[in-house]
């Protein structure tokens, strides 16, 4: 089974916000270390904004495995 949370729009107020866009108040936070290979690259890195927002980046992965990403192309013409 796979659970999955939707998500309401996320408003232009309610988005991290850089008005000088010189990243003025911005932390960077690494998190979790290790994985698939030993060395001490981050598995998860969190980045906060000025007013204290957050949001967590982790790799993709499948099957347990971190895996390499193209990108991800949306088209609108295909929904």
């Amino acid at each position: 089974m796979k659970l999955t949370h939707k998500f309401a729009v996320m408003t232009p107020d309610k988005r991290p916000q850089d008005p000088y866009l010189d990243g003025t108040g911005l932390r960077i936070e690494t998190m979790e270390h290790g994985g698939e290979y030993p060395d001490t690259m981050p598995q998860a890195i969190k980045l906060i904004d000025a007013d204290g927002r957050s949001c967590i980046y982790v790799p993709i992965m499948q099957e347990g495995k971190v895996v390499d990403s193209y990108g991800f192309l949306y088209d609108p013409e295909d929904e």
